[in-house]
């Protein structure tokens, strides 16, 4: 059989974690194809905070488990689905922990999310 065309299967238990890019955070990366884009797992611990970011291109988030509160006010539960792109920025906190699947068209390491001054 090709392996060109076979489909990509990974079990939970045999995911690969690595430390996030923000403190008391996890990453699974899942996929990267051959544009940069990427598919993956983010976990924050309880207590975890990302500061105000923008994105340089589409995010698209979907909370697995747990519960985010972004800028503040608006709160994202399991089964929430959230998408940003530039100049659409968000901080993300979380007192009890949460899982989100995360796909997004840049690779998050080459073009780092740019974080930026919260205006009030």
């Amino acid at each position: 059989m090709d392996n060109v065309n076979k489909h990509k299967l990974i079990k939970w238990d045999e995911m690969k974690w690595e430390p996030g890019i923000y403190e008391n955070t996890e990453m699974s990366y899942l996929y990267e194809d051959e544009q940069g884009r990427l598919c993956f797992l983010v976990k924050l611990h309880p207590g975890s905070f990302i500061p105000m970011h923008d994105h340089p291109r589409r995010e698209f988030a979907y909370l697995i488990k747990g519960d985010l509160i972004l800028n503040e006010d608006e709160v994202m539960k399991e089964g929430d689905f959230l998408t940003a792109g530039l100049a659409e920025s968000h901080d993300v906190r979380t007192e009890n922990g949460a899982l989100l699947y995360v796909f997004i068209d840049y690779h998050v390491i080459r073009q780092q999310i740019v974080e930026i001054e919260a205006t009030s």
